[in-house]
């Protein structure tokens, strides 16, 4: 993209919010046998699996203005946090090598699973400084370490990630005056750290689209809820209307959140979760992970058949489709002896078999 469509709706932004380019424009489609299979022909997809060439999902849009501000303010080295299998985390490290930014991510436990120990691994191999969460506190001894350090928050969801969810309303809005996709209903969206959602909920009300956005919730709610989504929600207009006069109020409601679909413990595989991307591979050939983008797509499976709802709705896959064996066909097992010692102790075990 030459710039983003927030910019060209509100061109006074342009000189006040720093952004450089990571993705591209991802296409809608519908989802026709999956569709067929729960009775509606009005189940479409936003495809964000495929936001860049290197590492999709939804963590690309909000590093866009990150990695940017960063720059802007000659911040470095980036350090962000998530947990052990974080797709955050891994997409901020291979973002930063590729932008020249030396990148410290710190930890947090979550059910070990083959994914996890690819994950530390991929962390270790796109150079990123790890730290695990019970030995080292954000806002400890790290940042006092790296004085001139930039900080990210968990899923890059504040006032500057944020934004790239903002624009990616434009960029669905676009798509329905195009014709490619009609007014969703609802849209159907995994919920985490609750940048996604408040960033789609401000887009919604700039760009003027009739749509609901449902939120489901994948993390224990003492780290997310619809206050948190809210808050952020005022800090990032907040933050608009210091850059444009032209932003205007917007009344902000309750988030619509589903807990129903978390499972416990973050991370943790569920049934129906499970189903739900068995569902999606088996019908539409789509990849889906079970920490998110599964549970999301279970409870939007369970809307459609419980509501028999056949007007249009919108997943917005977060997951990340773009394959990574180009990456872990030259990892070792062996290779977490070479990790800070804190993780080997996730390696006790052999969960996943590499180049498979």
């Amino acid at each position: 993209m030459k710039k983003p469509l927030l910019f060209e709706v509100y061109p006074n932004l342009e000189n006040s919010i720093a952004w450089l380019p990571l993705i591209k424009k991802t296409k809608v489609h519908k989802l026709e046998a999956l569709g067929d299979y729960l009775g509606t022909d009005n189940l479409w997809i936003k495809r964000d699996d495929q936001t860049t060439e290197f590492y999709g999902g939804n963590k690309p849009r909000k590093l866009e203005f990150l990695f940017a501000d960063a720059r802007r303010k000659n911040k470095d080295p980036v350090i962000t946090i998530g947990g052990l299998g974080s797709n955050h985390c891994l997409a901020t490290s291979i973002f930063g090598q590729k932008l020249g930014f030396k990148v410290a991510i710190i930890l947090f436990n979550q059910p070990l699973t083959p994914d996890v120990q690819k994950k530390l691994l991929l962390f270790q191999y796109f150079k990123a400084e790890m730290f695990y969460e019970e030995t080292i506190k954000a806002d400890q001894g790290l940042l006092k370490q790296y004085p001139n350090s930039y900080f990210i928050t968990g899923g890059g969801s504040d006032q500057v990630g944020i934004l790239g969810f903002v624009n990616a309303t434009f960029e669905l809005k676009n798509q329905i005056e195009q014709g490619e996709i009609p007014i969703p209903k609802i849209i159907f969206l995994a919920l985490g750290s609750g940048g996604t959602l408040a960033g789609l909920e401000i887009g919604i009300k700039l760009a003027n689209i009739d749509t609901k956005v449902i939120g489901v919730r994948v993390i224990d709610k003492s780290t997310t809820s619809p206050a948190l989504v809210k808050w952020l929600i005022k800090k990032t207009l907040k933050n608009l209307k210091m850059f444009s006069n032209k932003i205007p109020e917007i009344q902000i409601q309750k988030s619509v959140i589903i807990d129903d679909f978390y499972g416990g413990e973050y991370g943790k595989i569920t049934k129906e979760g499970l189903e739900a991307v068995q569902l999606m591979k088996k019908y539409e050939n789509i990849e889906l992970d079970t920490t998110y983008t599964g549970k999301t797509c279970a409870a939007m499976i369970d809307h459609i058949k419980k509501e028999k709802d056949k007007d249009p709705i919108l997943f917005w896959n977060t997951y990340n489709s773009v394959d990574l064996s180009q990456f872990v066909n030259k990892l070792k097992f062996e290779d977490y002896k070479s990790l800070p010692k804190d993780f080997h102790l996730f390696f006790k075990k052999r969960l996943f078999l590499l180049n498979k």
